[in-house]
């Protein structure tokens, strides 16, 4: 299984009401009626107060829980736009409240409804906004709710369409509640998943598994790229130049996309080539290149990269 939960460990459900979370919240029902060991299984509907029809859907959740003998509770968030936008900070306090509930209730897996049509919609929006190769890795199927938790996301339809799950659920005879700002074709997601992705899918049936295939084969080559920047000391406040240089622009540029991510620090595609192009060419005066959160100083011989904040990165970590 992907999501590599182990027997008998109880598991949490972001429970929106939509299609999505209502066959992934029925579906961990079912599974936990047929595992052997204990397993519990919860639901949580985390309410925006953004619009008047989240009352309604916390009713159906609750409805639904009871039905399937799944404990329920409400958490109560009031995101006000900031950083990133509305949409952003209501997804920041989301998953907040997630993970806080489950410390609470001792769960150390929430699992989400992700599902393939969400990796092409991401993957597009990434693309369009000019995304690296670390932006193409999409949507993991499992990561920490949080640095260093030991609480993980799961997301185990990730493989299946939108579709399948939608012929589930009337099969199942199961109700669920669309949002309806969802189809505001203003939103870039909400454009993409009713304008775009449909003519996409009549000619390519398949394209948002294989833009989950492509998904993860950049995770694949980002967490290799990690390894190399971590085995190859490039998280040093010191880099000699040449260790990268020897590299080549292409390499040294695949390398410097991961050193930036462990240093937490933002930079563009262009600008992370234009950073490798300088340290392989042959100039020896010192140049600077600042970036959001961070300093990036080539010298004659070495390199020194400084940044506000720095991910820890003394340990390797298996690919999530």
């Amino acid at each position: 299984m992907r999501c590599r939960w182990k027997s008998g460990e109880s598991l949490l459900v972001g429970l929106s009401g939509g299609v999505d979370s209502t066959a992934l919240v029925v579906l961990a029902a079912a599974f936990a009626q047929r595992a052997r060991s204990a397993l519990t299984v919860s639901a949580v509907y985390v309410h925006h107060h953004l619009r008047k029809e989240a009352d309604e859907e916390q009713l159906h959740c609750a409805a639904l829980c009871a039905r399937i003998g799944v404990a329920f509770s409400s958490i109560d968030i009031r995101p006000a736009a900031g950083k990133g936008g509305l949409s952003a900070q209501s997804r920041t306090l989301r998953l907040a409240a997630l993970e806080g509930a489950a410390k609470r209730s001792g769960t150390p897996w929430i699992l989400l409804a992700h599902q393939s049509d969400d990796v092409l919609e991401t993957l597009l929006m990434r693309i369009g906004r000019g995304a690296g190769s670390r932006g193409l890795a999409a949507i993991p199927w499992v990561r920490a709710a949080s640095p260093r938790s030991r609480i993980r996301i799961a997301r185990p339809l990730l493989s299946v369409s939108r579709r399948e799950i939608e012929s589930l659920c009337r099969h199942l005879h199961l109700e669920w509640r669309d949002d309806a700002s969802n189809a505001n074709i203003d939103s870039p997601r909400a454009f993409l998943r009713h304008r775009v992705i449909p003519e996409l899918l009549t000619r390519w049936p398949q394209m948002a598994k294989h833009a989950l295939h492509a998904s993860e084969a950049a995770r694949s080559g980002a967490w290799a790229l990690r390894q190399m920047a971590l085995q190859n000391g490039l998280m040093a406040d010191e880099i000699p130049r040449e260790t990268l240089r020897s590299c080549g622009v292409v390499r040294c540029a695949a390398l410097l996309t991961s050193v930036f991510g462990l240093r937490s620090m933002s930079l563009e595609p262009k600008v992370t080539r234009s950073i490798a192009q300088s340290i392989c060419d042959e100039t020896r005066r010192p140049r600077r290149f600042e970036c959001d959160g961070g300093l990036v100083v080539i010298r004659a011989r070495t390199i020194s990269i400084t940044s506000s904040a720095v991910r820890p990165a003394a340990k390797s970590r298996p690919m999530e």
